[in-house]
Formats: C-alpha cells, structure tokens, sequence
C-alpha cells in the first residue's frame, strides 16, 4: 500500500512539474550557444523575418497582436533576414527606411504587397518606387539606401544572424539567449505563447532579488544575548 501511495504521489509531482513547464528547452526553443548580454532593465526580444517569406507573413498578425499586448518591460525590434538569394535588396530596404523614418505601416504593407498582390520586385529601384508611396522620394531612397549608417546596419545584422545561429524565418530571439522558431509548433500562435512564456522567465530574473524589505543595518544587525 506506501509503494502505491508513493507511485501516486510520483505521479501527481509530474503531472505538476509539466503543467509548470509548458515549454521544454530542446524541444520547443534552443539555448543560443554563445548568448549575447543584453543591458538595461527590459527583455529584449528580436524577430527575425524576411519578406519574402510565406510563413513570415502568416505570422505577422500572430506577433503584432501578441506586441500591442506588451508593457513596458519589452523591448521588440525587427532582424530582417537574407538566408536566399534576392533576400539581401528587402534587408536593405527594411534598414533604408528605419534611417529615413518611414511610417511604420509600410512594414505590414511590404507583406501586402509581395504575398497579397503578388507584385514584382525585380530591383532596388523597384523596392524603392514601393517606398515612395509612404512620402518619400525614390532618388533619395536609393541614396540613403548606400550610405554609412544603412551599411552599419547590415554589417551589424550579417554578425547577429551568425550569433544567433538564425537559419530559417520567422524565428524570434528572446534576451539574447533563447531561439524560437517555428519548426518547433504546431501553429503560429502556439510559437507565440512560447516566446511569452521565455519573456516571462527572463522579466523574473530582471526583477530585484529580495522580498522588498530593506536590510538593517550592520550595527543593529547584532544576535540578542
């Protein structure tokens, strides 16, 4: 009777541990090998996408619904890839009008146009007439789109794909440390839950330890006699 109360009690220890841990490292998000530091007291979390992607255009309603739902301890930027051939022109593209400030919803329009549409992009200057339907002119969109600042960002982006070991989109990078991609899911949304769960985990660690009382001080921190 005690070694069946304790295999049942085994039993529910388990069954608890899993519904704790929704999410297993290995299975459903990988431990970057060489985790990038991340400072500041926010999680940093990285999408990875590129628009040429199909799934990265279903996923789309999935991570905006899931980044208008965050407060203020996210910190949510975009790593548009290049992992085939013509990629390279829409990372550019994306970088262009990150430095000349285009209106963030040329970012869903992009998607719009390449899977819903099915419009051609053949050049840059292709790219850049689409651009300019957000108010800026072609000539300067090619411009800026070879200067410095643009060419920082896409040297910063090729060295972060590699540390990240980023080799399929969308993939999501929460902190720094963990890698979510969507090969791991059954659905796009199941993915999402998944990168809460990580960022909910890494808040945790973010938060001061202690339980809020402040510390006495050494001299009347003395045992009583």
């Amino acid at each position: 009777m005690l070694k069946f109360t304790t295999a049942i009690v085994g039993l529910i220890v388990l069954a608890g541990s899993a519904m704790a841990e929704p999410f297993t490292e290995g299975e459903h998000y990988q431990r970057i090998a060489t985790p990038v530091s991340v400072s500041g007291d926010r999680v940093e979390v990285i999408e990875a996408f590129a628009y040429p992607c199909p799934a990265c255009r279903n996923f789309l309603p999935h991570i905006q619904s899931w980044e208008e739902e965050q407060d203020g301890n996210v910190d949510f930027r975009r790593l548009p890839i290049a992992l085939q051939r013509g990629w390279d022109l829409f990372a550019r593209a994306y970088y262009t009008a990150q430095v000349m400030g285009v209106d963030e919803g040329a970012h869903e329009a992009m998607f719009h146009a390449l899977h819903d549409e099915r419009r051609q992009f053949r050049s840059f200057d292709d790219v850049a007439e689409f651009y300019s339907d957000f108010g800026v002119e072609k000539a300067d969109f090619v411009s800026t789109s070879e200067s410095f600042a643009v060419d920082s960002r896409m040297r910063q982006n090729r060295n972060q794909v590699r540390q990240f070991g980023i080799r399929s989109t969308p993939t999501v990078i929460v902190h720094g440390k963990w890698r979510v991609q969507l090969n791991s899911f059954d659905s796009y949304q199941q993915m999402v839950e998944a990168v809460q769960y990580l960022v909910e985990r890494e808040a945790a660690n973010l938060e001061p330890a202690g339980d809020g009382t402040e510390p006495a001080d050494e001299e009347d921190a003395g045992t009583a006699s």
